[in-house]
């Protein structure tokens, strides 16, 4: 194992929660500035709803494509990108589509409003602690209410963290009880595991143990449940030269948000550290301090049927996400880690198939089919690629996949034999301007002559991730940066202008040329071509020509809402705000 720097220089410590007063002003700003762009969102939304009206290509006039048969998809999580991503894609392929949301987040999540969604269900909300009532669970009732009264004939889970349990209990009960269908007799076919499957890949500490069973290099750690139990592991002599982190288990928003590394100097100072964690250890939440890794984070979405991949995309990651790149349009040495990710989650299915054969007949208890989304560090000094964690659920990366042809709703709907489904080569990264717009604006603020002049303690006390923001070096060079360093409003304004909406208008109106012929080979190609032809745009995970009306709703009144009912309603306080799933970070 290698060693590593003293754990209080590898990383800064937590920055301070934001107080009410700087919470306050940080929303007003960013409601300012959405008050800002309004007409111009407003502008182009207008013209392409209309212009897609009129000429027959809105997503809403999508019909079953020939030798395809119409399916009715119920999709949960519907307020994340990656779900209204994969509604586009089923929407295009000419299935019928059922979005539901939990009703803290789904009031007014955008996807309410696309034209891929057929019909719009809001859910109880789940649990906070995945915690699944055996008699009487509404979350999971109102779904199986859905599944029987629609007819539905697939599910597809891309619910939060908080449902991923629930949704395989509630997953396990249709198919045991045979709801849903078209069919008589026929049940609905569910997209995620068994819970006994979904709860070894979805807890850290058991996907670790299971990762041990099938042979597989796991960091060294420990699962504890108190301080004691922290600084005897921490300071025992064999320990010194390597560093940890410390993981929450439980679903705790505070809890998973400190990546300091440890042991820090003394004893001492890691017991005054601990004993100021905002989650206190326990053994209803226990944490898990597990070697630090160097070297760079990748992650993946994967979508499986039977234990063979459907769907597969790589990406280069970081804490906090928020552009997407395919390994493979990068260089030589990113695309063979693409292949090695590739690979090495073939053989876990495999390996994890061959394991579950040998306890008796397949069965759906048994079936590795749903999502297999892994996080990863490759250890460069010791060349070994480890797998951090495991989401059971669509991974945000899907929006790096083309939906202009029906293969990627088939990788899921198709039973027998599905198709392999990737993203287009040279595609371009993909991100958020909604993210990436008003980081831009703060970073060219904080740029200027006059306002550098100002210590960074200073703009902490205006809110304090100001100061991360003044004091940052940050990489131009690393594809997960969004904006990158050098970036400004213009800047960002124009790539998003050359990735996202001039390709889309171009294409737009090559579909309403050959509508009627449905040569969507070469709509595929234009879409490739056009790709690469702007490849230094960047593409708006949110805009779609086809269906304008997601994007600008997602600006002006999805965050509008939230902020208002957070900070005004409710008078709380957020860190941090992640656009792809339509979340606020409270604190």
């Amino acid at each position: 194992m290698n060693e590593v720097e003293p754990a209080s220089q590898a990383t800064p410590s937590r920055l301070p929660p934001p107080t009410y007063l700087q919470s306050l002003v940080a929303s007003v700003g960013l409601l300012a500035l959405s008050l800002l762009c309004l007409p111009g969102t407003f502008g182009i939304t207008l013209i392409a709803f209309i212009w897609t009206h009129l000429n027959g290509t809105s997503l809403k006039s999508s019909t079953p494509l020939p030798g395809v048969t119409q399916k009715t998809v119920l999709v949960t999580g519907a307020r994340s990108n990656k779900a209204l991503a994969l509604m586009r894609a089923l929407k295009r392929a000419g299935h019928r589509v059922i979005a539901a949301e939990e009703r803290e987040w789904g009031v007014l999540a955008c996807a309410r409003f696309s034209r891929a969604v057929d019909k719009y269900f809001i859910l109880p909300d789940a649990p906070p602690d995945d915690h699944v009532q055996t008699t009487f669970n509404p979350y999971i009732d109102v779904i199986k209410y859905i599944v029987v009264t629609e007819r539905v004939d697939a599910w597809i889970p891309c619910s939060s963290v908080h449902g991923t349990i629930l949704d395989s209990e509630a997953a396990r009960e249709i198919k045991e009880g045979g709801w849903g269908g078209s069919g008589k007799g026929r049940s609905c076919d569910v997209f995620i595991q068994h819970p006994d499957i979904a709860g070894a890949l979805h807890w850290k500490d058991r996907f670790t143990d299971l990762l041990v069973q099938l042979g597989f290099p796991v960091p060294e750690g420990r699962c504890i449940t108190n301080i004691a139990q922290a600084l005897d592991f921490l300071h025992a002599p064999d320990r010194a030269s390597h560093a940890y982190i410390l993981k929450c288990l439980t679903l705790d928003d505070l809890a998973r948000d400190d990546f300091t590394l440890l042991p820090l100097g003394s004893r001492e100072e890691t017991l005054a550290h601990l004993k100021k964690m905002p989650t206190p250890m326990s053994n209803y939440i226990p944490f898990m301090l597990q070697r630090f890794l160097k070297g760079p984070e990748y992650c993946c979405h994967v979508a499986a049927r039977n234990g063979e991949i459907t769907a597969f995309v790589a990406c280069r990651s970081s804490e906090m996400l928020m552009r997407y790149v395919d390994v493979n349009t990068l260089d030589a040495k990113e695309a063979k880690m693409g292949k090695m990710i590739e690979q090495w989650v073939a053989d876990f299915l495999e390996r994890w198939k061959v394991k579950l054969v040998g306890k008796g007949p397949r069965s759906y208890e048994r079936e590795l089919t749903g999502h297999f989304s892994f996080d990863f560090i490759w250890e460069e000094e010791e060349e070994v690629l480890y797998a951090i964690e495991c989401n059971v659920r669509a991974h945000t990366a899907i929006c790096l996949f083309s939906t202009a042809t029906p293969e990627l709703a088939e990788s899921y709907l198709v039973t027998t034999s599905p198709p392999f489904s990737r993203p287009p080569p040279q595609s371009v990264p993909v991100s958020w301007i909604t993210h990436a717009l008003p980081l831009a604006v703060l970073h060219t603020f904080l740029r200027l002559p006059l306002v550098r002049m100002i210590p960074p303690h200073i703009w902490g006390s205006v809110h304090p991730g100001l100061t991360h923001l003044a004091t940052e070096l940050l990489d131009n060079h690393d594809p997960t940066a969004s904006p990158r360093p050098s970036d400004t409003p213009l800047s960002i304004l124009t790539r998003f202008l050359i990735g996202t909406f001039l390709p889309e208008f171009i294409l737009n109106i090559y579909r309403g040329v050959v509508a009627q012929t449905r040569t969507l080979d070469l709509e595929e190609n234009l879409v490739r071509g056009t790709d690469a032809g702007f490849g230094r745009g960047e593409r708006d995970a949110y805009w779609d020509w086809t269906d304008p009306v997601p994007f600008f709703v997602l600006a002006h009144v999805t965050w509008v809402w939230l902020w208002v009912r957070l900070v005004v309603g409710r008078g709380g306080k957020w860190r941090r705000v992640n656009v792809s799933t339509e979340r606020i970070f409270e604190c």
